[in-house]
Formats: C-alpha cells, sequence, structure tokens
C-alpha cells in the first residue's frame, strides 16, 4: 500500500484584509523505511489573537515531524509508540516555541497554537490533537471524525500547545487498522464541513475530493490543489468563515 496526498493553506480573508500572513501551517509527507509506508501528517492553527501563532503552528509542526522520523527510522511500529512517547514529542514542540519566544522576549502564549496529527501505515493508524480543527476518516461505506473539535470555556476559545495545562487536553486514538482516506483541516473550515447539530461529517465535500485524488497520477495534484484553493477562496465561502483554511487529503492505494 502507499499512500498519496495533498496539502494547502488558504489565508483567511480576516487576515488578508489587514495585509496579514496566515497563522495555519501544515507538514506532511508519505514515508517508506524497512519495506513500510507511512503517512506522517501535522497541521496547526495559531490562535487569532496572538502575534505569532503562525510561527508558533509552524514551529510545532516541524519539531513533531522530526521527532516522529526518528522513531520511524528506528524501525519501531506503530503499537510500540505509547501515550506517553506522544506526550513527550508534543512537550518537545511546546519547549521548541518556549526556546523562541524566551530568545525574542516574548511570552509563549504571543505563539499560541492549535494541533493535529496522523501517523498510519498499512495495518495501524495513530491519532492525536489538542484544540479544534478534526480528523475525518473514510473506510469505503461513510465518514466519520476521530476526535470532535475541541472548544474552550467561552465560546470561540479553544485549548494550544502552549498553555500551562496543554497535557490534559492531548486527545488520543489509536486502530489496528488504516483507513481508506484520511483528512485533516483547521477550524476554518470545521463549520462548513461539520454538522455541529447532529456530530457528523457531511459527506458531500469529501467523497468527491477523495475520489479525484485517487484518479490522479502520482505526484501530480496541481490542478486539484488549484480547483480547492479557488473554492476555499470564494466570496460565499468567506462569508461563512473568514479564518485561515488548511486542507490535507490522503488515500491508501494497494499496492499489486
Amino acid at each position: 500500500m502507499i499512500w498519496k496526498h495533498l496539502s494547502l493553506s488558504v489565508t483567511g480573508k480576516s487576515h488578508s484584509d489587514r495585509n496579514e500572513p496566515g497563522q495555519d501551517y501544515c507538514r506532511t509527507g508519505a514515508l517508506r523505511f524497512s519495506d513500510r509506508d507511512f503517512f506522517v501528517s501535522l497541521a496547526a492553527d495559531g490562535a487569532g489573537s496572538t502575534t505569532h501563532g503562525g510561527v508558533g503552528a509552524e514551529i510545532a509542526c516541524e519539531t513533531l515531524y522530526l521527532q516522529i522520523l526518528s522513531v520511524i527510522r528506528e524501525g519501531e511500529n506503530i503499537s510500540s509508540i505509547t501515550d506517553d512517547n506522544i506526550r513527550t514529542w508534543v512537550s518537545a514542540s511546546r519547549e521548541a516555541i518556549a526556546a523562541r519566544a524566551q530568545g525574542n522576549g516574548q511570552r509563549i502564549k504571543d505563539y499560541a497554537c492549535t494541533l493535529i496529527g496522523v501517523v498510519a501505515t498499512n495495518d495501524q493508524a495513530l491519532y492525536f490533537q489538542i484544540g479544534d480543527g478534526c480528523i475525518v476518516t473514510g473506510d469505503g461505506t461513510g465518514y466519520r471524525t476521530i476526535f470532535w473539535p475541541e472548544q474552550g470555556e467561552y465560546a470561540n476559545t479553544t485549548y494550544f500547545v502552549s498553555d500551562d495545562t496543554f497535557l490534559e487536553h492531548i486527545k488520543i486514538e489509536r486502530q489496528g487498522a488504516a483507513p481508506d482516506e484520511i483528512a485533516l483541516f483547521t477550524d476554518g473550515l470545521q463549520n462548513l464541513v461539520l454538522s455541529f447539530s447532529t456530530r457528523t461529517v457531511h459527506e458531500g465535500f469529501f467523497r468527491p475530493l477523495f475520489a479525484a485524488l485517487r484518479k490522479k497520477p502520482d505526484s501530480d495534484f496541481a490542478d486539484l490543489t488549484t480547483h480547492l484553493i479557488a473554492l476555499l477562496s470564494r466570496d460565499d465561502v468567506n462569508a461563512r468563515s473568514d479564518d485561515d483554511k488548511t486542507l490535507v487529503l490522503a488515500v491508501n492505494i494497494p499496492v499489486s
């Protein structure tokens, strides 16, 4: 089995209108080590109220990606990765953010960000998350969320890697089989593709996108990416969500 994937981030209108950069970041890769194929994906959303949330998001994803890569290169199976290992990875990301903040004479909360992660092989999958945004998986019959986006104590708030209580808000789930399809997205998309009243997934959004990704030749996703960027930048979409929008799509392809 091999993994085909694409990822993109669209700067929200709330930032572009102020000539500000987007604050989302994602790091994704399809890797092969010791005759095993891995899909690794991380997405983070810098808090809109911060000055450097986008930098925090990048540091969190890149630091965690290297942590995961080191484990994969050592030949570890996903099943051997413990919850404490995941907490150690996230703690390392937080420490890297704190070091950047201290070096710049700033507070760690100035770099606040959420975090979503997936590590999958052909027979196992590991998911973890802090804050909002979502992971959606498909098995050929339907779509489900791994975790529901976690909201904070007050409206329009959530939890961040920079929080003192971040360890209390790390959600972790394991599955003994990899899904056929995986999507990760930040909170700029969640109100558009999830039904909060029924806690279900809008399958009509994901099904055609996964089908299109499967049909594309490997690494030739330029037109599909362009289509998605145009879709997520439309005025009617921005009217419903003017936040940054990051989307990662991945499908596993059996190897004959």
